[in-house]
């Protein structure tokens, strides 16, 4: 059976496909697939739902849209909390979306529970304490914090 003339109208599907995917509908589709099941009932499930949400909010962040990536990663913090296996990630990453919003007293708070946490110890994705209190620092004397 000759399937040749399929070959341009799958390629088609393909491309549209990723499009839609990494479009504003296909973002909000995924982040709505990902929070679809109430967390505690299934940990695989929680699990992949939680690293999905992450990935998005990393795509998002890729992509300068501060805003809407820290609102994925919020509800991520949020629907799985100190559990989730991205909390610290999430967070440390939350840090950089709020310095963009010029959101500089919410970014400087959250850098200090990432220090008191040692969240390097627990999560690898994390700088060291030094560099987070630095950042912390840098943060408190420009922006005349308190």
């Amino acid at each position: 059976m000759d399937l040749s003339g399929l070959k341009w109208p799958i390629l088609i599907l393909v491309i549209v496909g990723i499009g839609f995917l990494a479009s504003s509908p296909g973002i909000n589709w995924m982040v709505g697939r990902y929070t679809q099941a109430t967390p505690g009932q299934d940990a695989e499930k929680d699990q992949r739902d939680e690293a999905g949400l992450t990935r998005v909010a990393g795509y998002l962040l890729y992509q300068w849209r501060y805003e809407a990536s820290l609102n994925v990663m919020r509800s991520a913090v949020d629907r799985y909390g100190s559990a989730g296996a991205n909390y610290l990630y999430n967070k440390y990453r939350m840090v950089k979306c709020l310095e963009k919003l010029d959101k500089n007293q919410q970014a400087y708070n959250i850098l200090q529970e990432l220090i008191a946490a040692s969240a390097n110890g627990i999560d690898s994705r994390v700088p060291n304490n030094d560099n987070l209190k630095l950042r912390a620092q840098k943060l408190k004397e420009v922006h005349n914090l308190q």
